[in-house]
């Protein structure tokens, strides 16, 4: 079962709690207690709705804890953030206790008062056996017999990890608790679409200083300098994924990032470029010529404009996701470029780690997505053709959904540019 079949199936067959729109929930009286300080990438009232919101859906799902390893989730609920996340955390989420954080040493000494409001951690020892403290910790939480929601969905809960605290957990309910939080997450609140729109103006002005860095004689690696350059100017921090900037034949590869091709006449380089702000992804995606543009990459920029365009129209809160994806595809269809078209038409963008800048796997745009948009879901539309060998063009938008459509929160030109 694939990644997107199996948050579908959760999400779509869970009572959930999705918005930090929806009223302050009343359920649940645990009144966090914060570390508030300056370098919180939001007010501590919105962390403390992000938490509410979760501990109602696990109330829903019945469960008295969760286990959270997703790094993305973690950053959601408390601001917390590394890149060490190879290593061990887990976040244990107790209905009515305060949150305790399992991780490495290192990274609980400096990276948790440094991004989070958290006040409680327990600390492993890279000599320890990181299981075996998280049962610790449960255990004093008076947990060891209760159901235990947890991340068998996650790329960061391996198997081993699960089997061990199995045993050391005999007599607990391990059930799973995926997509509890995602739920939570598909909905953006206004300050998180703030975020997004500080992302999305960083990714625009970096396509720009390449775009202007594209012309015949140089190379791959000298446009990606000048992205980079003003991407970091402009305030960027790491993001999920690599930027992608290819060029001629190399163009029609999937997810291809610069490999030293010179440019020649008449030959084109393509951009896909996101930014992340606090964790916040906002991206975008353009190409640009030297000299004659050829009549196919022409064609294939006018068909993927007027898809992108399209969609943008048809996209309104309580419309089926799978019904905008068949409005871009019929598009490219209808032009002949319909074998060419391989993947979704969006995906949900906002938190990003590594190894991903998007949330495609909560929610995508794509055939059999039964799901509804609603009002300040969040997505990046990528429509467009991939020809291996021979020729890639998408152009894309960030887009938000409002309460009678979908605004655009990229600013740069939707065209392709010629040098």
């Amino acid at each position: 079962m694939s990644s997107f079949v199996y948050y579908l199936n959760i999400l779509t067959n869970t009572k959930f709690n999705h918005s930090t729109i929806q009223p302050m929930s009343k359920s649940s009286p645990l009144k966090l207690r914060m570390s508030k300080h300056r370098r919180l990438a939001f007010k501590p009232v919105e962390y403390q709705h992000r938490y509410e919101l979760v501990l109602d859906n696990m109330k829903n799902a019945g469960l008295d804890a969760l286990l959270v390893h997703c790094p993305e989730n973690i950053t959601y609920l408390t601001g917390y953030e590394t890149p060490g996340y190879y290593g061990y955390h887990c976040l244990v989420m107790v209905r009515g206790q305060q949150p305790v954080l399992v991780g490495r040493r290192i990274e609980m000494l400096t990276n948790v008062p440094e991004f989070s409001w958290l006040t409680q951690t327990e600390s492993v020892e890279d000599h320890q056996i990181p299981i075996e403290i998280t049962s610790k910790v449960i255990e004093k939480l008076g947990m060891a017999r209760r159901k235990i929601g947890i991340e068998k969905s996650g790329w960061f809960f391996p198997v081993h990890e699960y089997e061990a605290l199995q045993a050391r957990l005999p007599r607990a309910n391990l059930t799973d608790g995926s997509g509890l939080i995602e739920a939570a997450r598909l909905i953006k609140s206004e300050a998180e679409v703030r975020m997004i729109r500080q992302a999305v103006a960083i990714a625009d002005k970096a396509t720009s200083a390449g775009i202007r860095a594209t012309r015949a004689g140089t190379t791959e690696n000298r446009i990606a300098a000048a992205v980079y350059k003003k991407w970091c100017e402009e305030g960027s921090e790491y993001t999920g994924l690599p930027n992608f900037i290819a060029s001629g034949r190399r163009s029609g590869l999937c997810h291809s990032t610069w490999r030293g091709r010179k440019l020649s006449t008449n030959d084109h380089c393509i951009f896909e470029i996101a930014a992340s702000k606090n964790r916040y992804a906002g991206a975008v995606f353009r190409a640009a010529t030297v000299g004659r543009v050829k009549p196919k990459l022409r064609r294939l920029s006018d068909t993927s404009i007027e898809a992108l365009l399209a969609v943008i129209d048809t996209i309104r809160p309580g419309i089926i996701s799978e019904e905008v994806d068949k409005v871009g595809r019929d598009i490219i269809k209808r032009a002949g470029f319909g074998k060419h078209h391989h993947h979704r038409l969006g995906y949900s963008i906002g938190l990003n780690q590594p190894p991903d800048w998007g949330e495609g796997q909560i929610m995508s745009i794509r055939r059999g997505e039964k799901r509804m948009l609603q009002t300040n879901m969040t997505f990046h539309l990528v429509p467009g053709c991939l020809i291996a060998g021979e020729i890639g063009i998408v152009n894309s938008a960030t887009v938000r959904v409002t309460k009678t459509g979908c605004e655009i929160l990229n600013s740069i030109p939707l065209k392709l540019f010629e040098n």
